[in-house]
């Protein structure tokens, strides 16, 4: 990855530079707890894959909830997942369960549970960062509290950043899993390829996307998706830039490419609508104007978007 890369990277929503994820004590037992249990400790609450957070007015703000405030519903190392350090300030996330309904009412008090697509346009880097990689690591343990290999139990090991198989004739080892998807924006000449799915909200168009399959590379699955997706030919592709996507735990890898064919045809039947939308139309969509709709500013399909308007611009 160049720096030119690495700087499109860190601009993208819910992605921070500054966060010290200090990987290296997560099976430091005494210096976790020292953490859990320090002035300087924050935990992030997550309920039902939604972040707490307080509102006011037209702002939002990440609830912080002080450790010691807790201390009476916290019983298991299974509530609790180290994320890391931001302005020396140490970061756990909280699975707030169902079952454990004194703790749930606790957090009714402190704030309200959002969807993180609803509020992350909100946030700065960092809060959409660390409530991104709080959902993640929660919605990782929800699903795998069961061994793949023999249906056992399995105990969260490592910060919460290892499950193990409680089974002492198995002991299979969990690491949190991440999806690969792409993104691409297609373009020719002044005009790029956008689509939609039917679940959007009205007029809203947005760049092609996909999971990458096993044995594919991801420039291999660029051309796959568009081809499936809209019946256009890729001639050629370049990465962009990437975001971490936790709905529920994707990474998204975003790419340029030049159309070889302009025809479209919707092979699989996944978008309502797709077509060639010019410079001008994109233009006016950025700016809220127009009849074309573009995705929320934190997503790395705007940023695609934007940052082909510009640089045809100049």
């Amino acid at each position: 990855m160049t720096m030119d890369h690495l700087t499109r990277s860190l601009k993208n929503g819910l992605v921070s530079e500054s966060l010290h994820r200090w990987g290296i004590r997560r099976d430091d037992p005494i210096w976790i707890r020292e953490r859990l249990s320090g002035e300087s400790t924050y935990l992030l609450p997550v309920f039902e894959h939604k972040n707490l957070v307080i509102k006011h007015d037209d702002r939002v703000a990440v609830a912080r909830v002080e450790p010691r405030r807790l201390a009476e519903h916290l019983t298991t190392r299974e509530d609790t997942v180290f994320l890391g350090e931001h302005g020396q300030r140490y970061y756990f996330a909280l699975s707030v369960s169902g079952t454990n309904q004194p703790l749930l009412r606790e957090m009714e008090r402190l704030g309200e549970f959002a969807d993180l697509r609803a509020v992350g346009p909100f946030l700065s880097d960092v809060e959409g960062a660390l409530l991104a990689y709080a959902r993640g690591m929660i919605h990782w343990h929800r699903y795998h509290r069961f061994c793949g290999t023999c249906g056992s139990e399995t105990v969260s090991e490592k910060s919460g950043h290892v499950r193990v198989c409680a089974h002492a004739d198995c002991g299979a080892v969990l690491f949190p899993r991440t999806d690969p998807a792409i993104i691409v924006l297609v373009d020719q000449d002044d005009e790029c390829l956008l689509g939609r799915q039917p679940s959007w909200p009205q007029a809203v168009y947005s760049t092609i996307a996909g999971f990458v399959e096993p044995g594919e590379t991801l420039e291999h699955a660029v051309v796959r998706e568009v081809d499936e997706e809209t019946g256009v030919r890729v001639a050629s592709v370049q990465y962009h830039s990437s975001q971490p996507w936790p709905f529920p735990s994707s990474v998204m890898i975003g790419f340029l490419a030049r159309a070889a064919s302009r025809a479209i045809v919707n092979r699989d039947g996944e978008l309502e609508d797709v077509g060639w939308f010019s410079r001008r139309e994109v233009g006016d969509a950025i700016s809220g104007r127009g009849n074309l709709r573009v995705p929320p500013a934190f997503s790395i399909a705007r940023r695609l978007i934007e940052d082909w308007y510009h640089e045809s611009r100049r």
